[in-house]
């Protein structure tokens, strides 16, 4: 019993040391309080902040999926109606011509989701009524515009089983027929314009590329019935936010499904946010308050920055990308740096084949020493070098080559030589001066004296 009330004694004197030690600190104590309920706070205004900026994102990304989605359908609708337009003039057109027409267009490369384009010209014929290639057939039909069948299954074309695939029809009519009624548009009917394209294919390369922050899941239908799910995982985590956008195109409705996904890194910033604000508070309370004020700062202006450059670096891209002429950047030794869509579309090379590649395997003569020696004469002046303009010859990815004009400018960059090239194929002015050479070749002579002979 006495050695417990000495242990007693002894602890209860090295408590009231350590209560007198820290009266001094009261102050301090209080401030790491204060600062800690202010970490608390800023941290929960953090995730709330978090929060409405995942549901702001979530609606602007669902929205860019519909029109993602709804645009590369308009394309189609548009490939359709050239071919269409294409083969109503040449009906009695061979395979090989057709084939070659195909080939032409390049879909394989620009889209590799469409994997057929055929005509067809009696559908009715060789489709059974509870096939749903004959319910788009019909509605194609009856109201020419395009028509896109349900899912495909295995047992009615062989390339379903390998994805989600649904078959887009065009109906071609005769040209000089009236198609004002449905009777009409019948009995005019030549034949119809098929596509055959993957779905799954489309969506991830629109959606898992461009929108990794996303999932989404597909539906037949105007509601996101199990059942009819085509596309994307079956369960997504109950936390995730949601957002269901319809897409009614070609007599069919879709629902499209957008989940927002959850990413360790945006939780973890919380969490280290909150033991940096706990660590700091306990080392140095004062200088807290004013720590976090100049982050808060600092990340809001880096943040703006960013977005400032995101949107700057994206809407040069898209004036790049709706220029009519092909612009090229070269670095200093004659590569690709940047290409815009019609430079690319120029060449008939595929989305960023161009990249990385020397300017003379596409414009041969045009390497690194006749950059140089044609800006050559222009570096020593004091203002910006002006536009050179040349003549030269385009090889295709196809090998095949063609006459184009070339703009070459030369700038500075880190210290070293750029060169910013604008192309442009002039295939049709060559061709249509040719034809009025011959024209006045051909006036000249029939305006000359005819020699009588004796």
């Amino acid at each position: 019993m006495n050695a417990f009330r000495e242990r007693l004694a002894q602890t209860s004197t090295k408590f009231a040391r350590w209560t007198h030690a820290l009266k001094p600190n009261r102050a301090a104590a209080v401030a790491v309080l204060l600062c800690l309920t202010v970490t608390l706070a800023g941290w929960q205004w953090m995730r709330v902040q978090e929060r409405e900026d995942e549901v702001s994102q979530l609606q602007v990304s669902s929205d860019r999926v519909l029109a993602a989605v709804q645009q590369r359908l308009d394309n189609y609708q548009l490939i359709l109606r050239g071919a269409a337009g294409y083969r109503q003039g040449n009906l009695a057109m061979n395979e090989v011509d057709w084939r070659r027409y195909t080939d032409g267009l390049q879909l394989s490369q620009a889209q590799p989701e469409l994997l057929s384009l055929v005509f067809s010209p009696a559908s009715a014929n060789t489709l059974a009524p509870g096939d749903p290639r004959y319910a788009a057939w019909l509605k194609a039909r009856d109201s020419g515009q395009p028509a896109i069948s349900a899912p495909l299954s295995p047992n009615l074309i062989p390339e379903a089983s390998r994805g989600l695939l649904v078959a887009i029809y065009l109906p071609v009519y005769r040209p000089d027929a009236a198609l004002l009624t449905v009777e009409q548009r019948r009995v005019a009917l030549q034949g119809s314009m098929v596509a055959l394209v993957r779905l799954d294919v489309l969506l991830n390369r629109l959606l898992v590329r461009a929108y990794p922050d996303v999932a989404v899941q597909l539906y037949t239908g105007m509601q996101a019935d199990p059942q009819r799910q085509v596309y994307g995982a079956r369960k997504f985590p109950a936390t995730d936010l949601v957002t269901t956008r319809q897409l009614d195109w070609g007599g069919r409705q879709w629902t499209i499904m957008t989940h927002a996904r959850d990413y360790a890194g945006l939780e973890s910033h919380s969490w280290q946010w909150l033991l940096f604000g706990l660590s700091t508070s306990v080392a140095l309370t004062l200088l807290l308050n004013h720590q976090a004020i100049i982050r808060a700062r600092a990340d809001s202006v880096t943040r703006m920055m960013t977005r400032r450059l995101v949107r700057s670096q994206s809407e040069l891209r898209a004036v790049l990308d709706s220029a009519v002429e092909g612009v090229l950047n070269l670095d200093s030794d004659g590569c690709v740096v940047s290409a815009n869509q019609a430079a690319e579309h120029i060449f008939g090379v595929a989305m960023g084949k161009l990249i990385g590649n020397r300017l003379e395997t596409r414009v041969p003569g045009f390497d690194q020493k006749h950059l140089a020696s044609l800006c050559g004469d222009f570096v020593a002046t004091a203002g910006l070098m002006p536009m050179l303009r040349a003549e030269a010859t385009g090889l295709r990815a196809s090998g095949a080559s063609f006459p184009m004009a070339l703009s070459l400018r030369r700038f500075e960059l880190d210290g070293e030589a750029h060169y910013s090239v604008m192309l442009r194929d002039v295939s049709d002015e060559k061709m249509a001066e040719v034809m009025m050479q011959q024209s006045l070749m051909a006036l000249a002579k029939a305006r000359d004296p005819v020699a009588v002979p004796l």
